[in-house]
């Protein structure tokens, strides 16, 4: 099979089998092109700044490494008391300022990647019993999602540092501006006053 780019340059390089693959791909895309709208909803003027961003960042990455490391302490957890661990392990101003879907979320993103794995007794069980993987293991000695928290913390402070320095060179631009129209005046007033004597 030839590569896309070789196929772009010349088409006449393309195999059969490659005209079948894409014609399926052509295919399966008209078929859900009424379903698929990835950029509906989004605009430049969305609201969503550096700062924003770097917040939620570390609003996730803190959650997820609160999540596991409730797993030093007990090798098995419901989830009730994993929420537990973790609301009491977080520091209170910052946990209030998360959705519950948002936290649930994140619990549903470690059974997702692997890192947790989650059992239900039956299949109206609302309180899965939660175990941490061996990937999860890893992650929590390497203290990858802790680091990530650290290093998106740097950022979110960076960008309020960074809008506070905007907004206090604007007013120093405010007080230069002032002050040299007053020591215009005074130059002007002086002046006026020589010629007066």
């Amino acid at each position: 099979m030839a590569t896309m780019g070789e196929i772009m340059k010349d088409p006449s390089k393309a195999t059969d089998e490659d005209i079948k693959a894409l014609k399926e791909i052509h295919e399966i895309f008209n078929t859900f092109k009424d379903k698929m709208k990835p950029y509906e909803g989004i605009s430049l003027n969305s609201g969503r700044s550096v700062k924003d961003i770097a917040k939620r960042f570390y609003q996730e990455n803190l959650i997820l490494s609160a999540i596991l490391e409730a797993f030093v302490y007990k090798e098995k957890y419901c989830f009730s008391d994993l929420n537990k661990w973790v609301f009491n392990y977080v520091d209170n101003d910052f946990i209030w300022d998360v959705s519950i879907p948002y936290y649930n979320m994140c619990v549903a993103k470690l059974c997702i990647i692997g890192f947790l794995k989650a059992e239900f007794q039956n299949t109206s069980d609302n309180n899965p019993s939660l175990t941490i993987t061996g990937q999860g293991r890893d992650a929590l000695r390497q203290q990858t999602f802790s680091n990530l928290a650290q290093s998106s913390l740097f950022n979110y402070q960076a960008g309020l540092s960074n809008e506070q320095s905007v907004k206090l060179n604007k007013q120093i631009k405010r007080i230069t501006v002032a002050s040299v129209l007053v020591a215009f005046a005074a130059l002007v007033v002086a002046v006026i006053a020589l010629f007066k004597r």
